[in-house]
């Protein structure tokens, strides 16, 4: 059986290399669990037991083990297979797990509803750092869920190399192996002794050296058994293990240490890139050359500011080399911060350090910050403090889908008090709306930036806070763009004209505040006001135009806000993406026609 189960392993992994390297994605946390996920379909019922995934980018080889190993090649495609789970998908996947932190809480609520199941939360060892992930662990011990089995896969990365003192604590729990088996022999001598005296010292014996030699008396202590696979790439070490703890009463947790990228050696030497990658050549490992991007941007600006400035101070939350940050972390480790996955955690931090003097930068994904929502009202904004904020991955992210486009941040910072909030529209801003950031003490500051090739306009005016510049002046038809929508409407600009459309086009990097002069005074000559942006239209940019216009009586204006219908936007090719929401080229312009015309074209 382990022969059949170990070609089985290999032929996974050489498919998981091929499909990736032509779509990208997350390919050395995959390639790390193919034993462990191949031993559990062997050992348990994927039809009966409900297995979960924290996060889904570990769960390609389950996608291939169920009933998806035919459309595997179709993975991050657009209408092809999820990057992550998702019950739409299959019947297979019992939530939707893109974010970390879901897979223990939401184990609870599979263990109480479904009792004569086994729940099995497969977690990464970063995904214990967050917040849920530690609420839930307590919980379960007090419960003492008996049929949930939490599997802990332990390879000492997140994105990039783990912080904090959980990652510390797995490491010193698998160095301690030895003493797992001296504590199964002990267990074995007390009970074969009679006198209850006798075996009631020995069991505190036991207790202290457990808490002596080793850590994990702390989850024993919570309610949990414990056990231990040092050796989770080898079958012949965890498929025993996998059956002699399958009908052991729990709750359970199952640590296994297993290697990020194993079989790939390019995925081993560097397994921050692998982590999550674009299309590359297999025989090298190289990817595909790609444009400037608005990270790298601001990765040079803040390392630039950083060295004039010793009070600046960066944070993130795992996400160092993919917000830009590395560099800054070379030059300055003791001012850059990584608190792991715990968002909420490094926006307080924040404010302490704002606080104290101090002037922090807080570079989180769009899609991520949304777990710091209370963080950002009640310890930012309601002190009013002057946090800076890099809001990276906004708007339309592509290929990682609905889990991870960035569609909600522009609509909650600008409902939250204080906040000031830009978007700038071509990369020159965006390193103007960094040098303000320096000084900026009025409140916490938003600078929102896409996952997107950078873009820029000749002789530009500088970027000021309150104020828009026009970019093309025309009649009839006004444009306010934001952030990408401003490049997008200049590359259709010229076609507009052809049919007809004389227009002006305003860029709008400003967002809150507003340019209240400038829709005072300069937009009542316009027929049709057209405000553009990427992000969702409820309580978009759009949106708080529209306010401010009915607060100031200008109520015969109709503004055509061009955003987003939808908060949840599928997987697929950024452009072909926006293409499909009519927020680029023809459709673009089919939607402007419509808006104008009343009518399609």
């Amino acid at each position: 059986m382990n022969e059949e189960l170990t070609k089985k392993c290999e032929e996974i992994r050489k498919k998981l290399i091929e499909v990736v390297s032509k779509n990208g994605g997350h390919l050395g946390s995959n390639l790390g669990v193919v034993e462990l996920t191949v031993c559990l379909d062997e050992v348990f019922d994927f039809k009966e037991d409900i297995v979960l995934f924290d996060v889904g980018h570990q769960a390609y080889v389950y996608k291939i083990l169920t009933d998806r190993a035919e459309k595997f090649d179709t993975i991050r495609t657009r209408k092809g297979l999820s990057p992550f789970l998702d019950p739409n998908e299959s019947k297979y996947d019992h939530f939707v797990s893109g974010h970390a932190g879901t897979a223990l809480p939401a184990a609870v609520g599979f263990a109480i509803a479904n009792p004569d199941k086994k729940v099995i939360a497969v977690v990464g060892d970063a995904s214990l750092s967050n917040g849920h992930s530690l609420e839930a662990l307590n919980y379960i011990g007090y419960k003492k869920l008996e049929n949930i089995l939490v599997i802990v896969n332990d390879n000492e990365m997140s994105i990039g190399e783990n912080v904090g003192f959980i990652s510390k604590f797995l490491k010193r729990v698998i160095t301690s192996g030895k003493y797992l088996n001296f504590r199964e022999d002990v267990k074995s001598f007390i009970n074969r002794v009679k006198a209850d005296r006798v075996k009631k010292t020995l069991e505190r014996l036991e207790r202290s050296i457990k808490g002596y030699v080793t850590p994990f008396y702390a989850l024993e202590s919570l309610g949990f058994r414990f056990f231990n696979v040092c050796e989770g790439n080898n079958i012949e070490k965890l498929l025993p293990m996998l059956k002699k703890i399958k009908d052991l009463k729990g709750p359970i947790v199952l640590l296994v240490k297993t290697e990020k990228g194993k079989g790939y050696c390019f995925a081993e030497e560097n397994k921050e890139k692998f982590h999550g990658i674009a299309p590359f050549d297999i025989k090298t490992g190289n990817t595909h050359k790609s444009s400037v991007s608005y990270s790298e941007v601001f990765g040079n600006k803040i390392l630039e500011l950083g060295k004039e400035d010793k009070d600046i101070y960066t944070l993130s939350a795992a996400m160092i080399k993919g917000t830009g940050l590395h560099k800054f972390l070379e030059e300055f480790p003791e001012r850059c911060i990584d608190t792991g996955i715990a968002e909420g955690f490094a926006v307080t931090l924040a404010g302490g350090l704002a606080k104290s003097r101090k002037k922090p930068y807080v570079c989180i994904y769009s899609t991520f910050i949304q777990r710091a929502v209370s963080q950002l009202i009640h310890d930012i904004s309601l002190q009013n403090l002057p946090v800076r904020f890099i809001i990276d991955r906004s708007g339309i992210v592509g290929e990682d889908g609905k889990t991870h486009n960035g569609i909600y941040d522009l609509s909650f910072f600008l409902s939250i008090q204080n906040f000031t909030v830009l978007c700038p529209t071509t990369s020159k801003e965006l390193e103007q709306a960094l040098d303000i950031s320096k000084n900026f003490n009025l409140g916490p500051l938003v600078i929102r930036i896409p996952r997107d090739s950078i873009f820029d306009i000749e002789d530009e005016k500088p970027l000021e806070i309150g104020r828009w510049k026009e970019i093309k002046k025309g009649s009839k038809n006004l444009f306010i763009a934001t952030g990408t929508m401003l490049k997008i409407i200049l590359e259709i600009y010229d076609e507009l004209k052809n049919r007809g459309i004389d227009c002006t086009i305003v860029s709008a990097a400003s967002v809150k505040p507003l340019d209240e002069n400038y829709l005072l005074n300069y937009i009542k000559g316009y027929d049709n006001i057209f405000v553009l942006e990427e992000n969702y239209v409820r309580n978009s940019f759009g949106t708080s135009i529209l306010e401010f216009l009915n607060d100031n009586g200008i109520q015969k204006k109709i503004i055509h806000r061009i955003a987003l219908k939808s908060a949840i936007i599928p997987h697929g090719k950024r452009e072909e993406l926006l293409k499909e929401e009519k927020l680029k080229g023809e459709s673009l312009i089919e939607r402007i026609e419509e808006l104008i015309y009343g009518r399609k074209k």
